[in-house]
């Protein structure tokens, strides 16, 4: 069984209502929403800058797979720009956090 300690963190109401607007639209607690935050914040130093954000979109989804020989690199090629059509806005985000960090 895995022993919880429990941390009392006090936090403005704007930082409050965007943790608890986050946990709502990823349908979880904001307990394990910043439980996810402090633990990514805790572990960020053992990776590279760009190894962290590469990270992070991966586990959003954003990386495409890589392209295969040439023969197919057209197909694939669509395939990648209709799969990842309307993300540059979210990697902008995840660009502007990642250097708000240093």
């Amino acid at each position: 069984m895995l022993l919880m300690k429990q941390m009392l963190l006090r936090v403005d109401d704007q930082l409050h209502a965007q943790l608890t607007e986050r946990a709502h639209r990823e349908r979880r607690s904001v307990n394990a929403l910043a439980n996810e935050i402090l633990g990514r914040a805790t572990h960020a130093g053992s990776a590279s800058p760009r190894q962290q954000v590469r990270a992070r979109a991966a586990a959003l989804g954003l990386l495409a797979p890589p392209l295969g020989a040439p023969a197919t690199r057209r197909r694939d090629r669509q395939r990648v720009l209709d799969r990842t059509r309307g993300l540059g806005p979210v990697l902008d985000q995840l660009l502007d956090e990642d250097r708000d960090r240093r």
